[in-house]
């Protein structure tokens, strides 16, 4: 499917149209959307609590559909997070090798992403007023750019355009690389970035948002230590983080020994053998995914089944 520069959408008809939903009942749900949502707190892996949000079944709907709305453009390529055809290993991918590699998150991003932002990026989509607010209606709750609704990966791509263009255009004679991850920003090449860091932060203030912690704290690491992008290893070539592929060659090894659904009762775990083959192919799965010479995982699955 070609992809489109701008969704350059002028009437709220022809938004129902697109999104192949009813003009009345978009309206309708717009007037009470405060109806179709509801926020909880939740803690991370962390041990911080976030305030996350849950679109109802009507509202979901609606997501779904512009999800398959803004999977028609053509996001750049630096923007990763949340985009059809993107992962944690194309991300990871494009940092492999690199002499030095910077993380950097965007401090409460979600919370900073208020409506009128929203509104923003959709008018640089070329939508007109009256689109831009239906579209803002529908992606925001209590004014901001909400954690956990499906339509929030994707609309964060699009709030960061400028700053995206700008880091690409200030780093690109300097032979760095960036990508997004959602909020997660990382920078890589074989210059120093540390002397750069200024000007980022100096982008993303004028942007309305701020690097988390000062740059002296940023983590930037050369390649004689262990370089990680969206929790994969880098360094040399794609890895995972050890602690998963251990954990899958220790049950591989356990299960071929003393059986499955011995496994299962030494080890308490709350399935059945099916749904925990089912998990243990899915985790092997992801290891191959990031590394080919995974796929001896599989031949050990095979076994055991």
């Amino acid at each position: 499917m070609k992809k489109r520069q701008y969704l350059k959408i002028n009437t709220v008809k022809e938004l129902s149209y697109q999104l192949s939903l009813p003009e009345a009942f978009l309206i309708s749900t717009a007037d009470k959307i405060d109806k179709h949502y509801h926020n909880f707190l939740k803690k991370d892996k962390k041990g911080k609590e976030r305030l996350l949000y849950s679109a109802d079944n009507v509202l979901q709907s609606v997501h779904d559909k512009i999800n398959k709305l803004l999977n028609t453009l053509d996001y750049p390529i630096n923007i990763q997070g949340g985009i059809a055809g993107r992962s944690i290993v194309t991300n990871a991918s494009i940092h492999v090798g690199k002499k030095y590699v910077a993380n950097y998150d965007i401090k409460n991003f979600f919370p900073s992403v208020n409506y009128r932002i929203v509104y923003k990026a959709f008018e640089k989509q070329k939508c007109t007023p009256e689109v831009c607010r239906m579209l803002t209606r529908f992606t925001t709750a209590d004014g901001c750019l909400p954690q956990g609704f499906a339509t929030s990966p994707k609309i964060s791509g699009l709030v960061l355009y400028n700053a995206n263009f700008r880091i690409e255009k200030f780093i690109k004679p300097f032979r760095l690389v960036h990508t997004f991850w959602i909020d997660d920003l990382t920078i890589s090449g074989d210059k120093p970035i540390k002397k750069f860091q200024k000007m980022f932060y100096r982008i993303f203030k004028q942007e309305g948002f701020t690097l988390h912690d000062d740059p002296k704290k940023a983590k930037i690491t050369d390649s004689r230590h262990r370089q990680t992008c969206t929790g994969l290893i880098i360094n040399q070539e794609l890895n995972p983080e050890k602690g998963l592929r251990d954990k899958v060659r220790k049950e591989l090894y356990l299960c071929k020994k003393f059986g499955v659904n011995n496994f299962i009762k030494e080890h308490n775990l709350p399935f059945d053998k099916d749904k925990y083959l089912r998990k243990l192919a899915g985790n092997i799965s992801f290891l191959c995914s990031v590394n080919k010479k995974n796929e001896v995982f599989k031949n050990e699955l095979k076994l055991i089944k």
